[in-house]
């Protein structure tokens, strides 16, 4: 008998005045069955008026884009699975027009005001030859086949029309790679708001060609008009500045981390690895107690820590921005600091704790340095969580014993989750500590708009973002959500203030439960 399972289809018929309803219907499975496929299953043996739209069912014409369990997917490509039920909705922020076909008509007038075609002064005068160097640049960027998914799962598109999201911000990015287009297409992703992306990578994510939307087109943009000219918000400029100035991309608040540890070697008896700390800005200046406890964390399971007196910024807010001269030289400095503590003290690992600072460590840094010498840096990055688990092992980490009789939810780093792809660690984690009852939050990963020099530049549209979060976060139930990044931490405290949830670095966490159970 063949297996069954309930699919849910958002329905709306606006000839019968009614509003959006769900109904479900028993789907028979085979074998590498899509979506579509039980969309057609549903047409055919159900209701034949149920509307959807597909064309091309090889992935290429974009059309058959719906919601899928929450998120954007095109749908003759995604997979169902016969032990779970699936959900179907319309695309977010466009009308519907019936069932899942929405209006695109928002989606349309914007491509077409961008004038998506290479624009030229005069008509060639010979065939053109395009250099292979050239075309390698656009090749990736001209994948996108148009589905709209982006634009659905964008965060900030869910915010506000006055960014037209990620495909479109793609399209000028190839327009602008493009050597025969003589239009201005910085000045015209600067009109286009491309410095309300908060690079959360929530389109790479979704996105059925795997474009890297936010590093090839968003922040390529950003990088151009900078090099034209262009000026950051006041309060981006000030991080750049800082850096430069100071090696850090904020002010001293109380005493640093740095200057506060007496010694920078945090050794252990019986050491079953050694790691060097990059503490990062935010660790260093604002959250010196989170530092502590990483180091103690990191002790605890049997590692030796080296914490160098001398560190600089990774730059994450200047590669976000489009600053590539100071995010250049961060990588050669970071890079030159790190390899001397490697070599001084004969490790190869570097643990981040900051989500920002790994993912350019790995990201910016590492093709940076590989490309200026021929190899990459002599060490690895990692985070804590990734670094407990997947380098120690959860059978020779020391676990945590002492209570902590709470409901724990987690907000997943843009930065680390999708950045990094540590996703499933911290939640490891959370579940070892005695007494804690974790939360799973739908929308863990949503971006919470602290990132991309938004909530720099843009505060009240970040501040949106997070209020959405904020609505997720209080609909767990928890009585606190922990992450595994500072700027995060802030954002999401600052969201919470007059609430009963708590929020929580994991280290902080981890530290509490060990000293917990040396009281016993």
């Amino acid at each position: 008998m063949a297996k069954k399972f309930k699919t849910t289809v958002q329905r709306y018929n606006p000839d019968m005045d009614d509003s959006p309803y769900f109904e479900d219907f028993e789907v028979e499975y085979e074998p590498g069955m899509t979506v579509l496929d039980a969309l057609l299953y549903i047409q055919d043996k159900y209701d034949s008026s149920l509307a959807f739209r597909w064309e091309c069912r090889g992935g290429q014409c974009g059309s058959c884009a719906i919601k899928v369990n929450g998120t954007a997917r095109i749908s003759c490509r995604t997979k169902v699975n016969p032990d779970k039920d699936i959900l179907l909705e319309p695309l977010d922020k466009m009308p519907i027009i019936k069932d899942l076909v929405v209006d695109m008509a928002q989606v349309t007038y914007r491509i077409r005001r961008i004038r998506p075609y290479v624009a030229r002064d005069k008509p060639p005068q010979r065939p053109e030859i395009i250099q292979a160097e050239e075309i390698e640049k656009l090749r990736e960027i001209r994948k996108c086949i148009e589905c709209s998914a982006c634009l659905s799962n964008c965060p900030i598109v869910a915010e506000t029309w006055d960014y037209p999201g990620p495909m479109i911000i793609r399209q000028l990015a190839r327009l602008q790679l493009d050597p025969r287009d003589v239009e201005d297409r910085v000045s015209m992703a600067l009109d286009e708001a491309v410095y309300t992306c908060t690079t959360c990578k929530m389109c790479e994510d979704i996105c059925p060609k795997n474009i890297k939307i936010p590093s090839l087109a968003v922040e390529l943009l950003r990088a151009k008009a900078v090099e034209a000219g262009y000026p950051l918000a006041a309060g981006q400029q000030g991080f750049i500045d800082s850096i430069n100035k100071t090696g850090r991309s904020v002010p001293e608040k109380d005493a640093p981390l740095l200057q506060t540890t007496e010694t920078e070697e945090f050794l252990v008896d019986t050491p079953q690895g050694r790691v060097a700390f990059f503490t990062g800005c935010l660790i260093d200046y604002r959250m010196q107690d989170t530092g502590r406890a990483l180091i103690e964390v990191l002790n605890r399971n049997n590692v030796d820590v080296i914490v160098p007196k001398e560190q600089w910024c990774c730059a994450s807010p200047a590669f976000r921005t489009g600053d590539v001269h100071t995010g250049k030289a961060a990588a050669v400095r970071v890079t030159e600091i790190f390899e001397e503590v490697a070599e001084k003290y004969d490790l190869d690992e570097v643990v981040v704790a900051c989500a920002g600072c790994g993912k350019t460590l790995r990201e910016d840094h590492r093709p940076i340095i590989e490309e200026m010498r021929g190899e990459p840096p002599k060490f690895k990055v990692y985070d804590l969580a990734e670094y407990l688990l997947d380098v120690i092992g959860e059978e020779n980490m020391v676990k945590p014993k002492g209570r902590i009789e709470m409901k724990i939810t987690y907000h997943e780093p843009c930065h680390l989750g999708r950045g990094q792809g540590v996703v499933d660690q911290p939640i490891e984690l959370l579940k070892m500590v005695p007494g804690v009852e974790y939360i799973e939050d739908p929308y863990k990963n949503r971006c919470c708009g602290a990132g991309g020099g938004v909530r720099a530049g843009l505060r009240d549209l970040s501040m949106k973002i997070a209020t959405t979060k904020k609505e997720y976060i209080e609909k767990t139930g928890a009585d606190m959500v922990t992450t595994e990044c500072p700027f995060c931490t802030i954002q999401i405290k600052d969201i919470l203030k007059g609430t009963p949830i708590e929020t929580k670095y994991i280290p902080d966490l981890l530290a509490e439960s060990y000293r917990k159970g040396d009281k016993k």
